[in-house]
């Protein structure tokens, strides 16, 4: 889906995520589920561009917590 840009600067979520052991990812990735629906049912109710804001937020973190299982997991099988 997304290229891997070797020169690109890593986020503030990727360098935290990177520094968490795998079983406090598990929360991370309920948390941003939380996140994205709760902020998605207020925006539908209020149509608050912050609450959509916050959904994407959200969003970002749990792909980034997504990508890096899947990356331990794979080197886990290696």
């Amino acid at each position: 889906m997304f290229k891997k840009n070797p020169a690109r600067e890593r986020t503030r979520v990727e360098k935290r995520v990177d520094s968490l052991p795998t079983s406090e990812l598990l929360p991370w990735t309920e948390n941003a589920l939380y996140t994205i629906g709760r902020n998605l049912s207020s925006w539908q109710r209020t149509q608050n561009e912050a609450s959509l804001e916050e959904a994407r937020v959200g969003a970002e973190a749990l792909y980034v917590i997504l990508e890096a299982l899947k990356k331990r997991h794979a080197n886990e099988r290696h």
